[in-house]
C-alpha cells in the first residue's frame, strides 16, 4: 500500500538553516519526494499535526497539493489492484510524466536501482558497464523510439574497431536488449518500435582459460612470504580453488555467522542459491591470515560493502581489476603459461575434477550450475553433501 504525508526534509539543509516541506510518497520499504516550494525553519513544522505553525495559506496550499497527488495513487492502486509493482512506475504515475518522454538514460538508471534494490549486485553492475559504454557510442538522453536498428549496427561496428570480441559485443548487446524489453513492459516504449527484432546478436565459442593440475600443484607450493605484497592475493586465489571454485564476490562478502562447525553455508548473491561447504583444515588456515575484528572472514577488504550503492560498485570492480593483476604476476613467478584471474580457479577446480573421472553433473552441482539438462535437472535429486565433500576433498588432494 502506498501513502502520503507531509514532512520536512532534513537531509536537504539550505544555507539560511532552512529545510524544505515536501510531500513523501511511500510504498514498502521505499520513497520519493515532491517538492511543495516551501521551506521552514526545523522548529516552525508540526511533525505530528503536519503543519507549518502560523501560516495557515501555506498548510491550504500543501494540503490542496496533498489532495491531488492521493487522487492520482488511489487512481493507480484501482488499476493494479491484486498487481505487485514497482515504486519507480507508481512515481511515473503520480507525476504523470509520459512515457514518450522517458529517456533511456532515466529508464536504465531506474532499472540499476531496482536490481541494486533486490541485490542483485552481479546484474547491476553489468548494466552499470554497459550503460557506460553504449552512452559513449549512441545518445542515450533520448527517448527509446529514437534509437533504430542502424543504432544497433554502429555499436556492434564501433566495439568491433576498439578490438571488443564478439562475445564481449554479445554480453553488451544483451544487456541492452533487456532494457529494451523492460521499457516495452513499463509502456515507456512500444513492442511496434522493437529494433532488436531484425538485429541478430552473434556468439563465438570460446574455450575456458583453465590450467593443468601441475600448474595448480605448482601455484599452490610456490612459496611467499606473508610480508609480501603479493601474499594475500595468493591466498585468495586459494581460497576460491578449495572452496570449489567460489565467486569472489561471494567469498569477500562471508560473514563469521556463515561458519557453522565445519561448514560454510552462504547465498550466492548472484543467484540466491544455498551452498554449504566443508571446510577442510587447509581453509581454515587461510581463513586465519585474513583474521581481525570486522564480522567479515576476510577482515576489513569488503567491510564498505555491507551496504551495496553505485559507487561502492566501481570500488569493488578496481578491487577486482588490482587483485587480478597480482594474481598474474604470481603466474610469471611461478611459470604457469596462462595468466591467472579469479576466474581461472573457477574454471580450473571443473576441469581437474573432470581429470580425477567425476562426472560432469557432480561437478556442475559442486560448482551450483544447473544439471546438464536444465529440464532434467528439476526432478534430478541433489547429490548428497558427503558425495560433493568427498569429490573437493579429492581435488584439493591432488593438489597439495
Amino acid at each position: 500500500m502506498a501513502t502520503i504525508k507531509i514532512v520536512l526534509d532534513q537531509r536537504r539543509r539550505k544555507k539560511n538553516e532552512t529545510f524544505p516541506v515536501v510531500l513523501r510518497i511511500r510504498h514498502k520499504d521505499r520513497y520519493f519526494d515532491i517538492k511543495t516550494n516551501y521551506s521552514i525553519h526545523k522548529n516552525l513544522f508540526d511533525e505530528k499535526k503536519q503543519l507549518i505553525l502560523g501560516n495557515m495559506d501555506a498548510n491550504f496550499n500543501i494540503e490542496e497539493q496533498k489532495e491531488k497527488y492521493s487522487k492520482r495513487i488511489r487512481e493507480f492502486l484501482k488499476e493494479n489492484i491484486n498487481s505487485t509493482f514497482d515504486i519507480n512506475i507508481l512515481k511515473r504515475y503520480v507525476l504523470q510524466k509520459p512515457a514518450e518522454l522517458t529517456t533511456i538514460e532515466e529508464f536504465w538508471k531506474e532499472v540499476i536501482q531496482q536490481l541494486l534494490d533486490s541485490n542483485r549486485t552481479g546484474t547491476a553492475k553489468s548494466y552499470i558497464t554497459t550503460l557506460s559504454v553504449i552512452s559513449k557510442i549512441i545518445d542515450c538522453n533520448c527517448m527509446f523510439s529514437q534509437v533504430s536498428y542502424k543504432d544497433l549496427i554502429i555499436i556492434e561496428t564501433t566495439l568491433l574497431k576498439r578490438g571488443v570480441s564478439v562475445n564481449g559485443i554479445a554480453v553488451y548487446m544483451r544487456t541492452f536488449r533487456a532494457i529494451c524489453n523492460r521499457a516495452i513492459l513499463y509502456n515507456v516504449a512500444t513492442l511496434e518500435w522493437y529494433p532488436f527484432r531484425k538485429y541478430k546478436i552473434k556468439k563465438e565459442k570460446t574455450t575456458p582459460r583453465t590450467i593443468s593440475i601441475i600448474e595448480m600443484q605448482k601455484y599452490f607450493a610456490y612459496n611467499i612470504d606473508n610480508n609480501n605484497k603479493l601474499y594475500k592475493s595468493w591466498c585468495i586465489g586459494k581460497l576460491i580453488f578449495m572452496l570449489r571454485g567460489i565467486n569472489l564476490t561471494d567469498l569477500l562478502l562471508l560473514k563469521k555467522s556463515n561458519l557453522h562447525n565445519d561448514r560454510i553455508i552462504y547465498k550466492r548473491a548472484k543467484t540466491g542459491k544455498m551452498y554449504s561447504v566443508k571446510m577442510l583444515p587447509q581453509v581454515q588456515e587461510l581463513i586465519n591470515e585474513f583474521k581481525d575484528d570486522t564480522q567479515y572472514l576476510f577482515g576489513n577488504l569488503m567491510e564498505h560493502f555491507n551496504k551495496v550503492t553505485l559507487v561502492e560498485i566501481k570500488q569493488y570492480a578496481d578491487f577486482r581489476k588490482k587483485l587480478n593483476k597480482k594474481l598474474k604476476k604470481i603466474s610469471k613467478l611461478v611459470e604457469i603459461e596462462t595468466p591467472i584471474t579469479t576466474y581461472v580457479f573457477r574454471y580450473s577446480y571443473a576441469n581437474i575434477g573432470k581429470q580425477l573421472g567425476y562426472s560432469k553433473d557432480l561437478i556442475a552441482e559442486a560448482l551450483g550450475h544447473e544439471y546438464g539438462n536444465s529440464v532434467t535437472g528439476i526432478y534430478l535429486e541433489m547429490f548428497d553433501n558427503d558425495i560433493i565433500d568427498m569429490m573437493n576433498e579429492n581435488i584439493i588432494k591432488s593438489i597439495i
